[in-house]
């Protein structure tokens, strides 16, 4: 994590728009958050992520899905690209593919993953609409490191949205994610600077 020396290293991932990562990306501008975004990554080309991060000359790449003959090789080769950074910690910001066994194997548990409700509800891609479905009253986002399960690693924060009576799928997700970055960058900053440690799935702040 961050030292007298030199800021953490952060790798992001990303699949679409990157307000997550460009969240970020502001954060570390103040010295002061103790984290800086050392490469971005994504497994699509030409999204506005990659885009955000080449106009803040942070280095880029891309790892496709169907250019590999197997998911595994998948895996194995973005974990490869990830490390060669020599993260201190990976950021899923929006990363819309599942990273194997592979991946963890060389990274965890430095890597952390955003999701649009108060886990262990509601996981998967459909969060906000089934939050909204069943009815609930409060959701949110949550932050946690990212295990072999969907959604279900140990978390390390909670930020919660109320649910208003008109709300669709669209209006609530909008105002979870204005949530969920914020929460991203005050939890991001605080590993970088204090590190957490993880006791039988409570994670700590602190090293």
């Amino acid at each position: 994590m961050a030292t007298a020396n030199r800021p953490a290293r952060i790798v992001v991932l990303v699949s679409g728009a990157g307000t997550n990562l460009q969240a970020l990306i502001d954060a570390c501008a103040d010295p002061a958050y103790g984290a800086e975004v050392v490469a971005v990554g994504a497994d699509r080309e030409a999204i506005e992520g990659l885009a955000r991060a080449e106009r803040a000359g942070i280095e880029t790449f891309t790892r496709r899905l169907p250019e590999f003959a197997t998911r595994e090789e998948w895996d194995r080769s973005l974990a490869e690209v990830v490390a060669s950074h020599e993260p201190d910690l990976v950021v899923l910001a929006g990363f819309m593919k599942l990273v194997g066994e592979g991946f963890l194997a060389a990274l965890a548990p430095r890597v952390v993953n955003t999701h649009p409700a108060l886990c262990p509800s509601f996981p998967g891609t459909t969060g906000p609409a089934d939050a909204l479905a069943h009815g609930v009253k409060v959701t949110g986002a949550t932050l946690f490191v990212v295990d072999g399960g969907v959604d279900t690693g140990p978390i390390v924060a909670q930020v919660a949205v109320p649910v208003e009576d008109d709300d669709d799928v669209e209006a609530l997700h909008e105002r979870i994610k204005v949530a969920e970055r914020g929460m991203l960058v005050d939890a991001v900053g605080r590993i970088a600077r204090e590190g957490i440690t993880i006791t039988n799935r409570k994670v700590r702040f602190g090293s």
